[in-house]
């Protein structure tokens, strides 16, 4: 009986140290554009001041992994071109300051393939850990001005924070 218990214990034990692998830290992969990419909430303002947009800007890399451009979009695929905050376009950005910008865009908004419209984005920017957000976290800052060729003579400006996840942003 003595030497059963014995063996199990062996068991147990061998099978304890069996099961102790250890593995080596996960390597985070990042985008070719980190850290400007991501989901930021903006208010988009006109020139009196007045909001006329308040939801999400997408910054996204390019297919080509490039490190001088990037995606950018404000509104929804199906949003059309109509609205005077929709852009969506492959602008040139810059790692090292942590600034975009862009001069006569196409832009995708909408209707991709008829469109004929461009912006133009001037003053971009993000300031990491710039920006607090409603919850109380602290986020990166994003802002920018742009025009739209289907309202000529406007400027908009897009301020806000990057997207934390949390309920009460």
């Amino acid at each position: 009986m003595k030497q059963i218990r014995y063996i199990s214990v062996l068991l147990l034990l061998l099978l304890g140290f069996a099961s102790c692998e250890t593995y080596g830290d996960y390597e985070i992969e990042y985008s070719s554009i980190h850290p400007l990419g991501g989901k930021y909430r903006v208010i988009v303002k006109d020139e009196a001041g007045k909001q006329v947009y308040k939801n999400y800007c997408e910054i996204s890399n390019t297919s080509d992994e490039s490190k001088t451009q990037c995606w950018i979009r404000i509104g929804s695929y199906s949003l059309s071109g109509a609205n005077a905050y929709s852009i969506n376009g492959k602008i040139n950005c810059d790692l090292s300051t942590l600034s975009f910008s862009g001069s006569n865009i196409e832009n995708l908004a909408g209707n991709v393939a008829s469109s004929t419209n461009t912006f133009t984005l001037t003053d971009g920017k993000i300031i990491l850990k710039g920006a607090t957000a409603p919850s109380g976290t602290v986020s990166d800052s994003i802002y920018f001005t742009f025009t739209n060729s289907r309202f000529p003579g406007k400027t908009y400006t897009a301020q806000g924070y990057r997207f934390t996840g949390w309920s009460e942003d």
